[in-house]
């Protein structure tokens, strides 16, 4: 039989019934196999016929396996064979004769798996307790001839340890030397296309073919579907690929397909892409260039946010109709350009701009320049329009007819300085849309009916919210006024002048990290009990040295600010002089920069319900010395010495409870060797 093309030859439903295991001398218990598998051949022209399946065991000559009907292999059949025997391995062979070759292609590449393990050659062992394949290889000449071949697959299976287990999913492939194999895909398919929702194990460069068929457990480059898109999530997080290749047939990438890659240095983006979702290239922190497709209509939200080292200018088409918030955020851009037929964007100075220029969309983050003057046609800043642009400096003129300044709008814009006047027409300031700027003051003009400034601070008219203290500002004490209700996150953040601040008795909301880097800010803080709602870390990284608060939210012990369950510890005073804590039993979580810069702490003890340790929690600890483990699930997170947020960052000795030992990962034995333990129940480990 000659079939042009590819085709798929299936192998399935073959169960070989054996008998072995020696009871005393003469007794033989029956032992069970079931196998099932596909064998899979791409050539261009082959006659392919399965001449016999034989099985051997012990020396005894191979034998046809009962009930083995011989042909093409083209249609499913079962095969039955019982035996019993003493013997520790079984072979099974499947005689395959007349694979004929038409010479075109130089070279063929064979390839075998089971489960998921992966080798190369045609004849191979499998062993089914350790689910290991050792293969023999095949010779490149064996695939270049136009002459048929013949050949045997042999199966040779170690029996000695099990009377009964399932060998599953073999398959064998037998496929052009210059074609991409995807072992370990997940895809779905719609008619005939595939989208590629991951490929278990990529590393280094990954080759995703245009048309592929279906092999076993994984994909092959062939003629059955058409790859038109990568899943949400396909290669999330997965920092062992370095490039990606996609082919011309892709039309769409979605969420998260790429982000925290970050080891990818380049991919490319082919003509025919119509949209890239959001966080779609998010934190690609390697990623050095971006072309997009003149197809391209879809930029999602933080698509590319965080890819710092792409550099340079980046072209936006004129099929462009949507850029999402942060899509372009800390990419390390100086110019944008947008091709002239665009209906929907404009960028003027390499800055973008909606066509009719009444939206700031994005200023390229090395963009330089100064004493900025927003263009008098802006009416909306966008969100994250000039998000921690360091090249930004000198003051900054807002347009007359602004109304709106989205979230972290000018957010860590450090060289920005001077006043800011917030003109008559602004109805909407975003959270931290100003924070880190070195304003000295806000000046609203008094005929806005939206906000107000008092004392160079800025509020809603109403003042019940505390918009942002600049952080220019001289003196060193504020009074928060009585009417204030909620404070903004990062409103107060790196105000290094201010040593104390009065909360105001109705308080009922602090955002996050409101006074972070308040280095000077001491003594201790009084918490209004009306406080419902705290953001994280409010007091990260000053040298307050207690808290006080008992409501139905929240509750301070020993100083230190804990939920009202006392299950979340939230901020640990960082000007604390203790220098040992003990985190209390129940505790079961300790929340972003929950011990951040807490410089007198030499000596922690981790308890044993801990299970979960938030971004930066320890980071800055930089004299905690000693640590004590007692939960097996932060033990298993010790893999580096930032790992656990920076728990064992500045560690010399670790101690470990026995019964978390277990937990610790391999990984922490390369940063800490066992010695002579002096503290009972617990191992101790200094670091190497």
């Amino acid at each position: 039989m000659t079939v042009r093309n590819k085709f798929a030859l299936c192998v399935t439903g073959i169960a070989i019934a054996l008998c072995m295991m020696v009871v005393g001398v003469l007794a033989v218990i029956p032992q069970t196999i079931t196998m099932k598998g596909t064998i899979y051949i791409d050539v261009p022209d082959r006659t392919l016929y399965l001449r016999d399946a034989r099985v051997q065991y012990g020396d005894q000559e191979p034998t046809t396996v009962q009930g083995f009907r011989k042909g093409y292999i083209y249609k499913n059949f079962q095969l039955k064979y019982d035996l019993e025997t003493d013997s520790d391995t079984i072979k099974l062979y499947f005689d395959i004769v007349n694979l004929i070759i038409d010479g075109q292609t130089t070279a063929y590449k064979a390839e075998t798996s089971w489960t998921d393990g992966e080798v190369s050659g045609v004849s191979f062992n499998i062993d089914p307790n350790n689910k290991t394949i050792a293969a023999g290889t095949v010779n490149a000449e064996d695939f270049t001839s136009s002459t048929p071949i013949s050949g045997t697959i042999v199966l040779e299976i170690n029996i000695n340890n099990s009377q009964n287990f399932d060998l599953s999913n073999i398959t064998i492939l037998i496929i052009g030397a210059d074609k991409t194999y995807l072992p370990n895909a997940d895809y779905t398919i719609d008619g005939g296309n595939i989208t590629i929702n991951g490929i278990g194990g990529a590393s280094g460069d990954v080759d995703i073919p245009e048309k592929v068929s279906i092999a076993g457990d994984g994909l092959v480059e062939g003629d059955d579907y058409t790859v038109t898109s990568i899943g949400n999530g396909a290669f999330a997080n997965n920092s062992n690929i370095q490039t990606v290749t996609l082919p011309e047939t892709i039309t769409s990438i979605g969420s998260h397909a790429f982000s925290g890659c970050s080891n990818l240095t380049s991919i490319n983006l082919p003509e025919g892409i119509t949209s890239i979702d959001y966080c779609a290239f998010m934190n690609c922190t390697s990623l050095t260039e971006i072309v997009l497709p003149s197809t391209l209509t879809t930029i999602g939200t933080n698509a590319f946010y965080n890819c710092r080292l792409v550099s340079g200018t980046l072209n936006i088409p004129a099929s462009v109709t949507t850029i999402g918030v942060g899509a372009l955020a800390l990419v390390g851009l100086n110019k944008i350009t947008v091709d002239e037929g665009s209906q929907h964007f404009t960028a003027v100075d390499g800055i973008l701009y909606s066509k009719d220029m009444t939206r700031l969309v994005v200023y390229p983050l090395a963009k330089a320049s100064e004493n900025f003057v927003v263009p008098e046609s802006v009416e909306v800043i966008e969100e994250r329009a000039f998000y921690q642009s360091a090249n930004i400096q000198g003051t900054l003129t807002l347009s007359s007819k602004l109304t709106t300044i989205g979230d972290a709008a000018f957010f860590y814009c450090q060289q920005l300085t001077d006043t800011l006047n917030i003109p008559a027409s602004v109805t909407s300031i975003g959270e931290t849309a100003f924070s880190y700027c070195r304003f000295t003051e806000f000046v609203v003009d008094e005929n806005n009916t939206a906000y107000v400034s008092d004392s160079g601070v800025l509020y809603n008219t109403a003042k019940t919210i505390l918009l942002q203290y600049p952080r220019g500002k001289t003196g060193a004490s504020f009074v928060i006024p009585s009417t204030v209700t909620r404070i903004y996150g990062h409103a107060f953040a790196s105000c290094s002048n201010l040593t104390s601040v009065t909360l105001p008795s109705n308080l009922q909301t602090l955002g996050n990290f409101v006074f972070l880097n308040c280095t000077n800010l001491t003594g201790d803080v009084v918490i209004p009990s009306t406080v419902t709602s705290m953001g994280w870390a409010p007091f990260s990284n000053t040298k307050i040295t207690s808290f006080s608060i008992n409501n139905a939210y929240f509750t301070a012990v020993d100083g230190v600010l804990y939920n009202a369950a006392k299950t979340t510890l939230l901020q640990y005073p960082c000007g604390s002089t203790g220098t040992t804590f003990a985190v209390p039993d129940g505790v079961t979580a300790i929340s972003n920069n929950a011990f951040y810069n807490a410089a007198n702490l030499t000596s922690i003890t981790i308890s044993s319900s801990v299970s979960s340790i938030s971004d930066s929690a320890f980071n800055g600890c930089d004299n905690l010395a000693t640590v004590y483990i007692d939960s097996p699930t932060v033990a298993a997170m010790l893999t580096s010495k930032s790992a656990a947020t920076g728990l064992i960052q500045r560690a010399t000795t670790v101690y470990v409870s026995e019964s978390a030992v277990q937990s610790l990962p391999s990984a922490f034995a390369s940063m800490f060797s066992e010695t002579t333990s002096d503290v009972s129940g617990f191992k101790k480990y200094t670091a190497v």
